[in-house]
């Protein structure tokens, strides 16, 4: 089947840490880290997870893979935010149906950030997706477990109508 007839709307709670002083909305530095996954540089793209063990669990990865001792004592205290959000098309790669229809591999693409890249971009580019359902990392075997990739550029003149609600839920 076509990778549209997959598109779905959704409304829903999702999650992510910024900053303690950090203002909950900017949006301001998505898509700048040359880490992502499912982003090249540049590209405005919003990750938030579906809870807060997968918020916490990729942090801690991302700590892990990508931070010096030095910057890991830079770090400072983080908030955690609960968005409640409606998105008008979304894809979920957390489907077998759709991880098929992509021609993806189930067991390895994750895994490669070259093709989690290609196949967001090709997402983002070629169908009305605002965003896509990804499995975390850190959660591999629990598809329940996901990230939500917001890709910002379709979403940003209607933030009102897509974050419908902010709230801090803890540190």
């Amino acid at each position: 089947m076509p990778i549209h007839t997959y598109l779905k709307p959704w409304t829903g709670p999702a999650v992510r840490h910024i900053p303690k002083t950090g203002d909950p909305m900017d949006f301001s530095l998505c898509g700048r880290s040359l880490e992502h996954r499912w982003n090249r540089e540049g590209e405005p793209t919003l990750y938030l997870a579906s809870d807060k063990s997968v918020v916490l669990a990729e942090f801690s990865r991302h700590v892990e893979e990508s931070r010096t001792k030095s910057l890991v004592a830079k770090l400072r205290d983080r908030t955690i935010h609960e968005y409640r959000l409606k998105l008008e098309s979304t894809l979920d790669l957390t489907d077998a149906k759709v991880v098929k229809a992509l021609s993806l591999d189930p067991q390895r693409s994750f895994l490669d950030k070259a093709i989690c890249r290609s196949t967001a971009s090709f997402i983002r580019t070629t169908t009305p997706a605002q965003a896509i359902f990804v499995p975390s990392m850190a959660f591999l075997d629990d598809l329940a477990k996901w990230c939500l990739v917001l890709f910002m550029e379709k979403v940003e003149s209607d933030l009102g109508k897509v974050f419908l609600r902010v709230d801090d839920v803890g540190l």
